[in-house]
């Protein structure tokens, strides 16, 4: 009997490709220094999950272009890098920084004790934006064994993932993020809406700074650094932030971007093109 051919939907293959390429590591193709996953630390053979994108949260969450066809409904463009090729430059322009290296497993590598900086870049579309701007910045755990990425609860995912603290500065002197402390898994920034985007630079902070705290048990990339920017409308209460976003996203179009991040128990070899000069990495 004649089989049929296997139809392969091309976007699939693309993903699938772009995984196999980050858990064998070929991130030597960019130049880069490949970070060594320590043997009996985090699972080579990962699953592609739900949280892989940040779609998951709604629907209506950047997936849909087609319904926001007005240029004016973007509040404005976001963008997290991190030196994902670890050559001790963060670069907007260089493909090994950022694009499918954020996405694709083991992502940002660092060591437990040792902190690397991560660069927000936000851009607004339109000057005359009537209404507060909120900038997010939050972190999930993500279960490579179910398709959904999701734990049964808090304490599921924290036995299951490596942790990590995301500070303002190298001095620690302000904790934005801490992924064991569930009133400190996300935190925003509200842009006052007669200044906006004219006090931008002084509210939302241009770098900040991942820490790693306990090493991925499990699976590489199993943590995801997730950063947006929504619309509030004027006169309207600070409602919880989930519901508040769901509800703006009618408005306009909220903007995001992401990174997978893993924590190795100790900081890998660096191959810095510049000393480290822009104090990129900080060991423990």
């Amino acid at each position: 009997m004649k089989m049929k051919p296997r139809h392969h939907n091309p976007i699939s293959l693309h993903t699938k490709s772009a995984f196999l390429a980050g858990i064998m590591l070929t991130i030597t193709a960019m130049h880069a220094a490949p970070p060594p996953i320590p043997s009996g630390t985090a699972a080579v053979t990962v699953v592609e999950t739900n949280r892989d994108l940040p779609g998951d949260f709604h629907k209506y969450y950047g997936q849909r272009s087609t319904l926001y066809r007005d240029k004016e409904r973007k509040l404005a463009k976001l963008d997290i890098d991190g030196d994902m090729n670890y050559d001790g430059k963060i670069d907007n322009y260089d493909p090994a920084d950022n694009g499918a290296f954020q996405q694709t497993p083991p992502g940002l590598v660092v060591g437990k004790g040792e902190m690397s900086k991560l660069i927000i870049r936000l851009t607004p579309y339109r000057v005359d934006f009537q209404g507060e701007a909120v900038v997010t910045l939050e972190v999930a755990g993500i279960n490579r064994s179910k398709k959904s990425g999701e734990f049964k609860n808090l304490d599921d995912e924290l036995t299951s993932t490596g942790t990590i603290k995301i500070w303002r500065d190298l001095s620690k002197k302000e904790l934005l993020i801490d992924s064991t402390n569930p009133a400190k898994r996300f935190c925003e920034w509200a842009v006052d809406d007669t200044k906006y985007p004219a006090n931008l630079p002084g509210i939302v902070p241009r770098t900040v700074y991942v820490e790693g705290i306990t090493p991925s048990p499990k699976f590489i990339g199993d943590i995801r650094i997730l950063v947006t920017v929504s619309h509030r409308a004027q006169g309207s209460s600070r409602e919880r932030f989930s519901e508040s976003r769901k509800k703006l996203l009618k408005r306009f179009r909220t903007s995001f971007d992401h990174l997978l991040v893993t924590v190795n128990p100790k900081p890998h070899k660096k191959e810095f093109i510049n000393a480290n000069a822009e104090k990129v990495w900080a060991k423990p």
